[in-house]
């Protein structure tokens, strides 16, 4: 009798076991997202931030996590991330356009950024168009011909005075220091920029700069080397838009580095 007892014991004990190491399984499964190699823009706060955080990574870690995948970020210079895509070193790359010319499963629109140009106020610089950036010292950021039209483009051919830098504090750092008349960027990527050379007292800050609206909102994609990437990707962007996520991503950098002291 006492055999028996003590067998049934074993086989509730081994039963107890197998449940564990089924269950541990399972979610030892679940555990494990599939990495992927996405290409973002190197240090492009409040966008893409050295540790690992930024709207931009952000945006895309989240989108990407709701299909069980994880973000390894790869920063690399733009046309360097291309031939890198190109030659499939990595799983997907951001803040694209499909003029580029890449062969990609290309996603929905998912940000955008807008371009203004920045003067101080003490120049008198007057820009209502374009057209108006003609024969002015300009720093624009990387391949900004590229993606700011061929009306841009015109506007500054031939201009010795025009430069492409891809150290945006560079650009807002001679702008503030009177070197350049125009500084053509992101709102938010001067901002950042504007605050941080203040708070390292780099530049006065009693500065007054006027930002001139005349280039519309830049809007980008992300690409993918499989299209069920780019699928579930575009699935969570809009969910994330819907519930709330995406929205709050961005309030959270404007709360963080551009409060406004009352």
């Amino acid at each position: 009798m006492e055999l028996g007892i003590q067998g049934k014991r074993e086989d509730i004990v081994l039963m107890r076991l197998f449940k564990a190491l089924s269950l541990f399984i399972c979610l030892g499964g679940q555990g494990f997202a599939t990495e992927l190699k996405i290409v973002v823009s190197q240090y492009t706060p409040p966008y893409v931030f050295e540790d690992g955080s930024g709207i931009l990574l952000d945006i895309v870690r989240t989108a990407l996590a709701e299909g069980g995948y994880q973000v390894k970020p790869i920063y690399v210079p733009i046309e360097r991330g291309f031939r890198m895509f190109a030659d499939r070193q990595v799983d997907g790359t951001t803040i694209i356009q499909e003029s580029s010319g890449l062969q990609a499963e290309y996603s929905d629109y998912f940000m955008q950024y807008h371009n203004r140009a920045f003067v101080l106020k003490s120049s008198q610089q007057v820009i209502h168009r374009i057209a108006d950036l003609g024969g002015k010292s300009v720093i624009a950021f990387q391949y900004a011909e590229r993606y700011l039209g061929e009306e841009f483009a015109r506007a500054v051919a031939g201009n010795p005075r025009y430069k492409e830098l891809a150290q945006q504090q560079s650009q807002v750092h001679m702008l503030l220091l009177g070197r350049i008349d125009v500084a053509i960027m992101d709102e938010s990527i001067f901002r950042y920029y504007h605050q941080k050379l203040i708070a390292e007292r780099q530049v006065e800050p009693g500065q007054e700069v006027i930002s001139y609206d005349i280039f519309p909102p830049t809007r980008f994609k992300a690409a993918f080397t499989d299209p069920a990437v780019r699928d579930g990707f575009d699935k969570a962007i809009a969910l994330m838009r819907k519930d709330g996520r995406y929205e709050a991503i961005y309030r959270k950098y404007t709360e963080r580095y551009f409060s406004v002291e009352p």
